[in-house]
């Protein structure tokens, strides 16, 4: 049996309820047409056990839509064959070649409208989420990935990667609001050869663009909740412009504000999109995509979470033992001292209305200006050849003022020693120490890729240059009086400061200059020695050079002009065998490589160049192994693992070492097992259910690493007749530490205990053209800590450890229940 004839056979079971997932991606660039349009009488008619066809705006066999016959990275295909299976909103591909979970439009469409691309990934195996204290989508958010922390693994845009330029991380709000997305996949493993991105080190989570329907239409949409909170939303379709040759156009709009749930830590944000896909003549399709996003918020950039005050015997703590029966404690934030924050606001303290006070929210103001656009041309050159090319830029602006704690330094004064002539001039006790903060990068890129399709396979030959700039800020201000203030290290006339800047740029933290030169090349062939066996050997070749120009340098102050650049070539093979039309295993070995960040130069050490030639990017080696079965009532995936993270990079700690230099300090090793099923007992009703355990301990000291759950979980359901749909689900999150292991034989501080949260939506439509709905967040009102930042101030010791907790610890909970009740018009 051929290609054509296997995926045919599996175009054939549709007579059991079998396609392909809408708004995902098709088998092969055979498949496209069948699967959309050639099905006939094979293809299942639509029904209440599906989500409604108006929210499938993506359709299989369109070019120019997030998912195609050209896309970039193996997580495009989405291939159910189930209908239990698109029914559920979170699923796999059976042609996947590692643990995957695609969210469906159908669930993004019916989620709380303010949601982050991180929130909507939430319900998935090994994810867990912090920073939401101020409500959905006010305020921005990190997702966790089976231990792997935001930096470590990629997050893409219709395939093209974006992270900020100083570290790989993210910023969920900054970007691409939920109107701007039509799926989310999550690829817990490194992908491809084809995957590209700088941390392809813990996975991928790949976004994708709202795509464009072929016939004309539109919506428009008001949200209110609580808080004082409004989304306004529009959708316009152009449908098929026959002037101009079938050209397709979608553009929608957001604006949101809200006066959050966190005391006066109100955010506005507004956002504009459009892509238009254009046909030139039959084999080529050209893709313009744009969107612009603009917000702000009230928020301090020094304090991470609320006081709650301890002591000796910690408030707010229990205790408990661990499996090898030490004494673990845990802290839950509750019985908070009386002059805490929490003791003073309670646990939805945000900021201060008090001018004589850092925290005062005048004095804490961020605003954010992005942008990201692309030119994707796609061709078909005959004869299996077809090509792949993407242009692309994206921008970030941050402008943040921030109270600071410590003192105003008006300046300096010649009354001090022969030693240090210069002595610091402090201003009123009552004026607020601050600073100015900039963050502004603007990235170039293209990514070009070949491909070959033949009977026995395809191969795929690409490349990726990116080109970044960077300039960064801070400067310390008078908050009260707007006039400049002198903290900083300065040269004081000693031999010891004498490479410092001068004492009348002692306000200046840093002023740096930045910037990247990086690309990547890959080869891979999909090979078929059979038509049910997919083998893909692959390799990566990785060049990263990074430099750096700093008049003030980043916690040294001095000035810096360097670069280093750091290179590795990667292997992979992946295997996916469908052992039945509905039944598929799937095994991975491959290499992942993150690039050291910025902050490797922020040393003043006059070991820095040494210290650069000899630091080793991260590397993971990932092994994994899984199964997908979709069948006509019930869907099934299971995986297992093991990562190796080698050459682990960290602060040298040594004796004797310079703690300013960052270098390799170990390993860690990540191993779990996951899954997830779908069950459509009676028609139009859905059941859903997930799990996770996940280790992720250090190889050097045997503990869980921080911010790493031991254990995930999520289960729900979704019932839909007609224009009528209701769905729950409930998302689990185990044991976790918010810091470090700390050498303490005896005890493990900082034990954040499991927590869950519900969430509830209901919807009606009415008539063809009105849906009214509500969605309701932590329907049980969990008040749960999700994250601590912990200080050592005042906390007690023993045998030259910290035993107990410190008064200036701070914590996140979970935000309060709330309500978004909204009203959808299309036209």
């Amino acid at each position: 049996m051929n290609r054509t004839a296997f995926r045919a056979t599996l175009l054939a079971a549709a007579a059991t309820g079998a396609f392909l997932l809408p708004a995902a991606a098709i088998a092969g660039p055979d498949a496209t047409a069948p699967a959309a349009k050639d099905a006939g009488a094979n293809a299942p008619a639509k029904d209440a056990s599906a989500p409604a066809s108006d929210d499938q705006s993506t359709s299989a066999n369109q070019k120019g839509q997030a998912n195609d016959k050209q896309s970039l990275t193996s997580s495009d295909i989405i291939v159910t064959g189930s209908r239990t299976a698109e029914s559920a909103p979170i699923t796999a591909s059976l042609t996947t070649t590692q643990p995957q979970s695609a969210v469906s439009r159908d669930y993004i469409d019916n989620a709380t409208a303010s949601s982050d691309f991180n929130e909507l990934i939430a319900l998935t195996p090994g994810v867990s989420i912090s920073g939401a204290g101020n409500g959905y989508g006010y305020g921005e958010t990190k997702a966790t990935i089976r231990g792997f922390q935001d930096g470590e693994y990629n997050v893409t845009y219709d395939s093209i990667p974006f992270a900020d330029t100083n570290n790989p991380t993210h910023h969920s709000t900054a970007f691409f609001p939920s109107n701007t997305i039509e799926t989310v996949v999550v690829d817990r493993g490194p992908g491809n050869a084809s995957q590209l991105g700088q941390a392809t080190f813990g996975g991928n989570l790949n976004m994708y663009s709202r795509g464009v329907k072929d016939e004309m239409g539109g919506q428009v949409e008001g949200i209110l909740g609580n808080w004082n909170s409004f989304i306004g939303r529009a959708e316009f379709q152009t449908g098929k412009i026959a002037a101009l040759n079938d050209t397709r156009i979608v553009l929608t709009g957001q604006y949101l504000r809200s006066d959050g749930a966190l005391t006066y830590s109100p955010v506005e944000s507004k956002n504009l999109y459009g892509k238009a896909v254009i046909p030139i003549g039959s084999s080529n399709t050209l893709t313009v995509m744009s969107t612009w996003n603009r917000n702000h918020y009230y928020q301090s950039d020094v304090l991470k979470g609320a006081t709650c005050g301890s002591a000796t015997t910690p408030k707010g703590s229990t205790v408990a033992l661990g499996p090898d029966g030490s004494a673990l404690t845990q802290l839950t934030g509750t019985n908070c001292a009386a002059g805490s924050n929490v003791g003073v606001y309670g646990r939805n303290y945000g900021l201060s209305n008090d001018p004589t006070q850092m925290d005062y929210w005048k004095y804490n103001r961020t605003d954010k200006t992005t942008d990201f656009s692309y030119l994707r041309l796609q061709s078909d050159l005959g004869s299996g050849f077809s090509m792949d090319n993407r242009a692309y830029m994206y921008g970030y602006t941050n402008n943040t003022w921030s109270g600071n704690t410590g003192n105003v330094v008006t300046g300096f004064s010649g009354a001090g020693t022969p030693a240090s002539p210069y002595k610091a001039v402090a201003g009123p006790a009552t004026d607020i120490l601050g600073y100015s903060k900039m963050n502004k990068y603007r990235v170039f890129g293209y990514i070009g890729q070949l491909n070959y399709d033949f009977s026995m396979g395809k191969i795929r030959l690409g490349g990726w240059y990116e080109y970044a700039v960077t300039d960064r800020h801070l400067v310390d201000f008078d908050r009260t009086t707007g006039a400049p203030s002198y903290n900083e290290k300065a040269n004081l006339g000693t031999p010891a400061t004498s490479a410092l800047p001068p004492v009348s740029e002692a306000n200046l933290s840093y002023v740096q200059h930045s910037k990247w030169n990086q690309y990547q090349l890959f080869a891979e062939f999909e090979f078929h020695p059979i038509a049910s066996l997919s083998i893909t050997p692959g390799v990566k070749y990785v060049n990263f050079k990074r430099s750096i120009d700093a008049a003030v340098n980043q916690k040294s102050r001095l000035p810096l002009d360097t670069s280093a650049t750091w290179t590795k070539t990667l292997p992979f093979l992946t295997v996916n065998w469908q052992a039945m039309s509905n039944w598929s295993f799937y095994g991975q070995y491959a290499q992942g490589m993150y690039v050291p960040d910025l902050s490797s130069f922020y040393s003043a050490s006059g070991q820095l160049s040494t210290a650069l030639d000899s630091l080793k990017p991260q590397t993971t080696t990932n092994y994994q192994v899984g199964t997908v079965w979709h069948g006509n009532k019930i869907s099934i995936d299971a995986d297992g693992y093991i990562i190796n993270v080698n050459n682990k990079i960290g602060s040298c700690n040594t004796v004797g070492c310079d703690s300013s230099l960052l270098v390799n300090i170990g390993q860690v090793r990540y191993k779990g097992v996951e899954g997830q099923v779908s069950y459509m007992p009676v028609k139009g009703l859905t059941l859903f259910a997930n799990g996770s355990y996940n280790k992720a301990r250090s190889v050097q000291t045997g503990a869980q690493i921080a911010k790493a759950p031991f254990s995930t979980a999520a289960a729900g359901f979704i019932y839909r007749n007609g224009g009528f749909r209701l769905s729950f689900s409930q998302k689990y999150t185990g044991l976790q530490y918010a810091t470090e292991f700390n050498g303490n034989p005896n005890i493990r501080l900082y034990r954040i205990k499991p927590y869950s949260i519900g969430d509830f939506a209901i919807s009606q439509e009415i008539g063809k053209n009105l849906r009214l709905g509500v969605t309701v967040n932590n329907v049980f009102n969990s008040r749960a800590v999700t994250a601590i930042a912990n200080s050592s101030s005042g906390a007690p010791t023993a045998n030259g450890f910290q035993s107990g907790y410190g008064q200036l610890d701070q914590f996140n909970y979970l935000p309060p229940r709330s309500f978004q009740v909204s009203a959808r018009l299309k036209f």
